[in-house]
């Protein structure tokens, strides 16, 4: 990660992007202190360690809960966040970033809850196994059994499984795309909710070799990528990139977020015209003045919590094609 704020909040790098109000704050708050560069066991450790940095509060009523997906040979770490409220709520599976390796469900809680505060909605944050000790298709692997989990587990979650949708960011995006192909048979989803996602898996993207984004800097692009690889080649078989997948037909209403100084943005919006091709209803929106990440902002930034708010009107209007 980049560790140059923006000039007009304190920065002296005159090339540095104009960044919304407060990112420059939590981009403080993420900047790995050396000792993290370690060992990726370390680079994990802080990261969890320093969440608290992050914390955004949670609101009066919302109740939040650990429990595991336990299936042969592993279990599988969840938080639940439920705000305040009876009947069966609606929910979002969401899945965490952190290229593949670092994010987990501590690291990415002040996301979490403000997505469960600002959709009203029952959030399932899940801790997927990471690269490189996994694979990628262990790991959907794995998102798929949490999936069919919250589906059995509905009526003690108090959720609606007609109204569930799934959720990422940067990574988790991935993951969640995914997902959603991989339920195309049933029972429907209502809705996939993308943010900075990772659309696509070449290392040679123009956009990659112009960026400028604080939080994510071309080496991190290539390193996330080549682990990618890696593990993908002990899969034996490769698993694509959503802008690689031919047929994207028959997937659910899509809400699709991206940041305007993010390398990955211009991926994002061809992913989003991929899916209007494929007749998937989609709302998107570019984020102005946004870095990648920023959605884990929430505690230091307006604009930030500005566009958790259009997240979730967007969602709204998207179940609404459900019925």
């Amino acid at each position: 990660m980049a560790n140059a704020p923006h000039p007009g909040n304190g920065g002296t790098d005159p090339e540095a992007p104009a960044l919304a109000d407060g990112l420059a704050d939590y981009l403080a708050a993420v900047r790995r202190p050396p000792e993290a560069a370690a060992s990726l066991e370390a680079a994990r450790l802080i990261a969890d360690r320093d969440a608290r940095k992050l914390a955004y509060p949670r609101p009066a009523g919302m109740v939040v809960s650990d429990s595991y997906v336990v299936s042969v040979g592993m279990e599988i770490p969840v938080r639940i966040y439920r705000p305040e409220g009876g009947g069966a709520q609606v929910a979002i599976l969401y899945f965490h970033g952190g290229g593949f390796t670092i994010g987990s469900i501590e690291s990415y809680d002040c996301l979490a809850t403000a997505l469960a505060e600002a959709t009203g909605a029952s959030v399932i944050s899940v801790h997927y196994a990471r690269l490189p000790e996994s694979t990628p298709r262990a790991i959907l692997a794995q998102c798929l059994e949490v999936l069919r989990w919250v589906r059995r587990m509905a009526g003690l979650l108090g959720i609606d499984p007609r109204r569930l949708a799934v959720a990422g960011d940067s990574a988790g995006a991935f993951l969640a795309t995914h997902l959603a192909m991989l339920a195309r048979d049933g029972p429907a989803l209502a809705c996939q909710i993308l943010c900075y996602g990772v659309y696509d898996l070449d290392p040679a993207r123009e956009a990659y070799s112009r960026a400028r984004d604080p939080a994510l800097a071309r080496p991190v692009i290539e390193s996330i990528i080549a682990t990618y690889r890696s593990c993908e080649a002990k899969d034996g078989a490769a698993t694509d990139a959503p802008l690689r997948i031919p047929d994207l037909s028959g997937l659910p209403p899509t809400v699709l977020l991206g940041a305007e100084h993010d390398p990955m943005a211009q991926e994002g919006r061809e992913y989003a015209a991929a899916l209007r091709s494929a007749g998937v209803p989609v709302v998107e929106r570019v984020a102005p003045g946004m870095c990648h990440g920023f959605l884990r902002a929430v505690r230091f930034s307006g604009p930030a919590r500005d566009e958790m708010r259009w997240l979730a009107t967007a969602f709204h209007q998207q179940l609404r094609r459900q019925g």
